[in-house]
């Protein structure tokens, strides 16, 4: 007899998620709604509702009117049987979110940082922050996810100090300093991943399973999927690009070496005076003008580009940052992508630019607190 048939717990479970994500995605809806959107029989939809209602995950609201047929009642998630939490660490500061399953942003809290950002004054503000969210929240926090703007140890969720890093001055244990916090481990990430995540679900990138995401901004880094699944390395450090080899070129000289593109950039004067973060408004002026340091600095940046797209075959290379996103940027990345043999991709600009990092946490988050209630694994890869 066979034994790998799918248990009825397991299909229950199936049915339940599908029917829970239907209602969430709606905001509100009736059982006929759900069977009508998730395609399953009336009869699977009325016990999926009914095992939802016992565990609070779904309550019964205003009775519908008018319509042919007797009146229902709307369905619509309770907050009070769990949310999520989405936080940002950035050079701004840190921001979070306390999400509903369907999606609201239920809370918001911020705490200011100033430069230099050592690991003391971003754990307070981390745990300040995520400590307000959990009491901010109707419910327990069933999921939570964390982005910072450094490179993420996947094995243990420590940030990653490195030489040239412009955010964080040392390393940092956010799972640790956290664990007395949340009720759950929250998953970190670096903030370019989390950006490649929300282009993925709601921008440029829907669909592409193969893709190159370069962030140029204060700081430079890399995410990439491959094969429709996240690729991070084995500590997290892949897509370090300001460690990439380009050409190096002073701006009072001609002459050209070898370097990194961190190296490229201080040698073309972009770099903020006393602090290793790129001064994006100076650069931003001179791509403007055209003149020959922005150039030069261009070309490196297509360099670096063609490096990773040899290296990697993506389908499609997304430019995002304040000077990723810029004509002078894109046009060079194009024309040494497309006269290089072989190569074959799109170039394309992010679509979404605000708060990419924490949209990206937010798409996790919210995947991650539905897995809550279902025996599936989360349905976003990590």
């Amino acid at each position: 007899m066979p034994t790998d048939l799918p248990s009825l717990d397991l299909l229950r479970s199936l049915s339940d998620r599908h029917v829970l994500a239907a209602v969430a995605a709606a905001g509100r809806l009736t059982r006929a709604g759900a069977a009508t959107t998730t395609g399953l029989s009336k009869p699977t939809v009325s016990q999926s509702v009914a095992r939802l209602l016992d565990l609070g995950v779904l309550v019964e609201g205003e009775r519908t009117a008018g319509g042919r047929g007797r009146a229902g009642t709307y369905l619509t998630v309770n907050d009070a049987a769990g949310c999520a939490l989405a936080v940002q660490a950035g050079p701004e500061g840190v921001v979070g979110e306390v999400l509903a399953l369907d999606g609201r942003i239920l809370a918001t809290r911020r705490r200011a940082l100033h430069a230099p950002v050592t690991p003391g004054s971003l754990g307070r503000a981390l745990t300040a922050v995520c400590r307000a969210l959990t009491e901010d929240s109707p419910g327990p926090v069933r999921a939570a996810a964390v982005s910072v703007a450094d490179p993420v140890d996947r094995r243990t969720g420590r940030v990653v100090e490195l030489p040239e890093s412009p955010f964080l001055v040392g390393e940092l244990d956010p799972v640790g300093l956290l664990a007395d916090v949340l009720p759950v481990r929250p998953v970190v990430d670096n903030d370019v991943s989390w950006a490649l995540l929300a282009e993925r679900t709601e921008g440029t990138a829907q669909g592409v399973d193969d893709v190159l995401h370069l962030y140029l901004d204060e700081g430079m880094g890399a995410a990439m999927w491959a094969g429709g699944r996240p690729l991070h390395g084995a500590r997290g450090l892949a897509g370090e690009i300001a460690y990439s080899r380009t050409f190096v070129r002073d701006r009072t000289s001609r002459t050209t070496r070898s370097g990194t593109l961190m190296e490229c950039v201080a040698a073309l004067g972009y770099l903020t005076d006393g602090a290793k973060s790129i001064d994006v408004a100076s650069l931003l002026e001179d791509l403007d003008r055209g003149t020959g340091q922005a150039r030069t600095l261009a070309g490196a940046v297509a360099e670096v580009a063609l490096a990773q797209a040899y290296l990697l075959d993506p389908e499609l290379v997304v430019l995002s940052g304040r000077w990723g996103r810029h004509t002078g940027i894109v046009e060079a990345v194009t024309t040494v992508l497309g006269d290089a043999g072989g190569v074959a991709t799109t170039v394309a600009v992010a679509q979404v630019t605000d708060d990419a990092p924490l949209t990206g946490a937010r798409i996790f988050a919210l995947g991650e607190l539905l897995a809550t209630w279902s025996a599936e694994p989360g349905g976003v890869p990590r």
